[in-house]
C-alpha cells in the first residue's frame, strides 16, 4: 500500500462519516422545525462549517505524525491571509445585496456576486497546494465528499418540497425551480465551500501540525 492512497482514504473515513451524520441530522432538524431554516443557516451550531476547522486540525496533526510538513515558513500565516481575503471579498460583495428583493434580477445579481466570491476562494484554495500540498489534497478530498452530500440533500429537499435552508439563496432567501436550485447550489458548494474547506482547514492544520518545514 502506498502512503498517498490508502493512508488518505483512512484519514478521510471517520471525518466523512461524522460530516454525513451531522448533515443528515441538520436536514431532519430543519424539517421538524427544531433548527432555523433561514437562508445561509444563520450560524446554527448544528452544521458542518465548524467541522472544517476541527478536522483541519486533526488532519494536520495526523499528517505531521506521518512525516509530512509545509513547504513554506509560517504556513499558518499564508492560510490565514487567504481566509481574510475570502471573508473580505464576501463581505464586500454581499454588502451590495438587497436583503428583501427576491426578483429574477436580484437572483441574477446574487449569482454574479457568488461567482466573484467563488473565484477568489478558488484562487486562495489553489495557493494552499504551494503551502502544504499533502494537507491541501486531503482537505480537497474531504471538502468534495462533504459538499457532495450537501448537494444530494439539496436535491432531496427540493424534490420533497421541504422548507429548508438548503434550497434558499442569499439574505432574502430566494427560491427557484429544481434546475436553477441545483445549478446555484453546485456553484456555491463546489466553487466556494470546497476551496473554503481547504483554506479554513489549512489555518488550523498548519497551526497544529506545521511546526516544522519540509526539507
Amino acid at each position: 500500500m502506498t502512503e498517498t492512497g490508502p493512508s488518505t482514504l483512512r484519514l478521510l473515513l471517520v471525518p466523512t462519516l461524522v460530516t454525513l451524520l451531522v448533515s443528515v441530522a441538520r436536514l431532519m432538524a430543519e424539517v421538524q422545525g427544531r433548527v432555523t431554516n433561514l437562508s445561509g443557516g444563520r450560524g446554527a451550531l448544528l452544521g458542518i462549517t465548524w467541522l472544517v476547522f476541527v478536522f483541519g486540525g486533526w488532519f494536520g496533526w495526523r499528517l505531521a505524525r506521518l512525516g509530512s510538513a509545509p513547504r513554506v515558513r509560517r504556513a499558518w500565516l499564508w492560510s490565514l491571509l487567504s481566509l481574510v481575503a475570502i471573508v473580505g471579498t464576501a463581505a464586500w460583495r454581499f454588502a451590495q445585496v438587497d436583503l428583501q428583493d427576491r426578483s429574477e434580477t436580484a437572483f441574477a445579481a446574487l449569482r454574479g456576486h457568488v461567482l466573484v466570491i467563488a473565484a477568489v476562494t478558488t484562487a486562495a484554495g489553489l495557493l494552499q497546494f504551494v503551502v502544504w500540498p499533502r494537507l491541501a489534497a486531503v482537505l480537497l478530498g474531504y471538502g468534495l465528499l462533504a459538499r457532495a452530500t450537501v448537494l444530494a440533500l439539496t436535491w432531496l429537499a427540493k424534490q420533497q418540497g421541504w422548507d429548508t435552508h438548503y434550497t434558499k439563496f442569499g439574505p432574502a432567501g430566494i427560491e427557484r425551480d429544481l434546475p436553477a436550485t441545483m445549478l446555484s447550489a453546485t456553484i456555491a458548494q463546489i466553487g466556494f465551500w470546497v476551496p473554503f474547506t481547504i483554506v479554513g482547514g489549512m489555518v488550523v492544520g498548519c497551526l497544529v501540525g506545521g511546526r516544522r518545514r519540509a526539507p
